[in-house]
């Protein structure tokens, strides 16, 4: 008779679970979703900048866009990070070290 209870009882349980939209569980396309507007957030949320160049044709670099009309460049922030570092290499023909005395 206990066996019945505990079935009933973890039957009732997976009901409300799924009745209330099976938290803790995310099916494949939730996950596409949740991943993409975690991309689409994080793009949001680095900063811009805007290179334009001024009546006077002097170059300015701001946060905020230019003046309408004026054409501008959005400035790739995370280009450093794509830049070729060529590491130092190890010299060829190394001094000996000096003997202790």
């Amino acid at each position: 008779m206990k066996l019945a209870h505990v079935l009933a009882v973890l039957a009732a349980g997976g009901v409300a679970w799924w009745a209330a939209g099976h938290p803790g569980y995310e099916s494949q396309e939730q996950y596409q979703a949740r991943v993409q507007a975690e991309a689409k957030a994080e793009e949001a949320a680095k900063p811009k900048l805007y290179r334009w160049h001024d009546r006077n044709g002097v170059l300015q670099l701001t946060d905020t866009p230019p003046p309408k009309g004026r054409k501008y460049v959005v400035v790739d922030t995370d280009a450093a990070q794509d830049v070729n570092v060529i590491p130092m290499s190890e010299a060829t023909n190394p001094p000996e070290p000096a003997k202790a005395k």
